[in-house]
This record gives structure tokens, C-alpha cells and sequence, in this order.
């Protein structure tokens, strides 16, 4: 079962990721860039894509997740792999014990994978932004639908297929969670490099800032194509703190295979990988109303 739960998972999130690297570089590295996307991808013209600008004034409190609290089971994880895929690093995992459940959530959401989005500097990074303002990056911890569908390709192209965390990422002291991560960034420098050999295995529950009840949450998209709405995202309002070692360390992963001979104008460091913020277009953003 892990085998198989492996191999697709990691079929799936090298396709959500972007369905094919010279799209990637074709569409969000040169001067067209994310705006454009809607020509090989139709779904990124979509009423509900993500990421949005989370307007505190115009959140509506919901009683119901309070009725229904968010439950993060996530006890210990078994790490597939860190991989480069051109745009950033993923680590992909064998999680049957990492289940999300609750709050908005009306089925059981199981961890598949989880990646990060930064930017050129502490400034900016983050998708969501609130009233405004930007965060050093953000981390998604990416979850698929296990009462609906077997496998997480099928989710990921599908109504409530999928639930993804959004962690808000603030510079400041050095994360031990990530250290373990920049610890193997070397050994995955280039496109295409990937790592197996994680000498200390990630705990999810480490990434989790300690308020974990305030939180917002929409139905939107994946924020990279395909761009699927088939995403119900939590945002969690505290961020977590990370080091500018650590940030550096993701700006230095590159966006072209070791070998590559046809190296261009638009390939290097990958200092921004974040998509712009998408309109709402009549969608109402929840959150837990106060205690």
C-alpha cells in the first residue's frame, strides 16, 4: 500500500506542481508570466482561484467551526523524498497517520505532500496576503480527500478533492523543521535532483504554529497549474518564524538540470515563485468567530 500510495502521490504532485517544466519556464519565469496562464491552462480563468487578498473587515464569522474544531492528526511521517522540480523544493511523504478532519472540512484529508513559495526578499513571498500586506513565504501543507477517491490524482481534478493548510512564513529565528530540510537543499541544487536519504524525519506537527484555532478559510485553487478548484484552503492567521540562512538556502535551488546545454536568459536561482492574488469573484471567506 505505501508503495503504491507513494507512486502516485508522486505522480500527482509533480503534475500539480505544473504539468510540464518547459510550460512552467515558457509561462511563469519569462515576461508572460502567471497572467498568461490561461492559455495552455483553461482552469487558471476560473471563478475560484487562488491565492486571494484575505480583507479582514469583509471575513464572515461562522459559528459552525467552533460546533466542529480543526483536528491535525499528525503523528510522526515517513519521508519519500525532497525534490527539485525547477520551481522549488517538495517533499513528498507516505502518511497514512497524517489525517486533517473538521472545521470546514465535511470528509477526511490525508497528507500527500507539502512545499513552500518564497520571494526575492523578507518583503515578499507569501500568495495570500492580507489586507494587503505580503509574508516572507508561505508553506501549503497539501492534503487529498480519503472518503471520495482512492488516490490523490483523482482528487486533485475533483469537487472537494483536496484541503490545503496555508502557513504564513515571517523572517526572524531559524525554524529547526526547516534546518532539517536545508540540511539536503545541497543535494537537490538542480532541476530534476532528487533526495531519499533524510537522515531526520520531518514532524508535521513542528510546522504548526501554536494557535492553530484562528484561522480563514475559502473554497479556491491549486495555485499552480493546472490550477484545479478543487482546493478548500485554511489559512492559519499566525505565522511561523524563519531564519534569512534558511530563506537563502531555498533562493539558491536552480531552475536548470545539471546538464543542461540550452540554459537561457530566464533560468537561475528561483527567487520568486509565487502567483499574484486572484479576484474573489462573490466568494465568502470564514473564519472562527471570537471566544
Amino acid at each position: 500500500m505505501l508503495k503504491s500510495f507513494g507512486r502516485l502521490a508522486s505522480a500527482v504532485w509533480r503534475d500539480e506542481c505544473i504539468a510540464t517544466i518547459s510550460h512552467f519556464k515558457r509561462v511563469v519565469l519569462d515576461e508572460e508570466g502567471p497572467a498568461h496562464w490561461g492559455k495552455t491552462f483553461p482552469q487558471a480563468l476560473g471563478q475560484k482561484q487562488s491565492p486571494v487578498d484575505i480583507i479582514r473587515s469583509h471575513v464572515q464569522p461562522d459559528p459552525m467551526l467552533l460546533k466542529r474544531p480543526l483536528k491535525y492528526n499528525y503523528q510522526g511521517v515517513l519521508t519519500k523524498h525532497v525534490t527539485n522540480g525547477g520551481f522549488g523544493w517538495r517533499v513528498d511523504v507516505d502518511s497514512l497517520n497524517h489525517n486533517l478532519e473538521g472545521g470546514p472540512l465535511s470528509h477526511r484529508y490525508r497528507l500527500v505532500q507539502f512545499h513552500s513559495h518564497w520571494g526575492e526578499t523578507c518583503c515578499d513571498g507569501s500568495e495570500h496576503t492580507v489586507d494587503g500586506e505580503t509574508f516572507s513565504g508561505e508553506l501549503h501543507l497539501v492534503h487529498y480527500n480519503i472518503d471520495l477517491y482512492d488516490d490523490p490524482g483523482k482528487a486533485a481534478s475533483s469537487e472537494s478533492g483536496l484541503a490545503v493548510v496555508g502557513i504564513f512564513l515571517k523572517e526572524g529565528s531559524s525554524h529547526p523543521e526547516f534546518e532539517k530540510l536545508c540540511e539536503v537543499l545541497s543535494c537537490v541544487k538542480h532541476k530534476g535532483c532528487k533526495c531519499e536519504d533524510i537522515a531526520s524525519p520531518f514532524q508535521i506537527s513542528s510546522f504548526l504554529p501554536k494557535d492553530t484555532d484562528n484561522y480563514w478559510t475559502y473554497e479556491g485553487s491549486l495555485t499552480t497549474p493546472p490550477c484545479y478548484e478543487s482546493v478548500s484552503w485554511v489559512v492559519l492567521k499566525q505565522p511561523i518564524e524563519i531564519s534569512k540562512d534558511q530563506l537563502d538556502a531555498f533562493r539558491s535551488l536552480l531552475t536548470y538540470t545539471e546538464d543542461e546545454n540550452n540554459i537561457t536568459a530566464i533560468d537561475g536561482p528561483v527567487t520568486k515563485n509565487w502567483r499574484n492574488c486572484q479576484p474573489l469573484e462573490g466568494r465568502v471567506i470564514r473564519e472562527p468567530p471570537e471566544q
